[in-house]
């Protein structure tokens, strides 16, 4: 198993908010901590840095669920993985 930390630059518009961001990403199997923290503010969009922490997970669900959300991710600007051993 393997937990898995992806740090995203994400374009948002300014509706839905960053903590409805925050609670769909939690909704996706697999994500244990979900981090949104708003970098820029114009008037039509927000710049994000979004932390996501969790197991056995995949970047094009989390994009997908952006997509949804008219989000638009445009780096993963750092992937760190710790391999889970299990103590069987």
């Amino acid at each position: 198993m393997l937990k898995i930390e992806y740090w995203l630059d994400v374009l948002k518009p300014h509706q839905p908010s960053s903590d409805i961001i925050a609670h769909a990403l939690m909704e996706i199997d697999g994500i244990s901590e979900v981090r949104v923290n708003v970098d820029e503010l114009d008037q039509k969009t927000a710049s994000l840095h979004i932390k996501v922490v969790g197991t056995d997970l995949g970047i094009d669900v989390i994009r997908e669920k952006l997509e949804e959300l008219n989000c638009a991710l445009h780096s993963v600007d750092e992937v760190t993985m710790y391999k889970i051993e299990d103590n069987k």
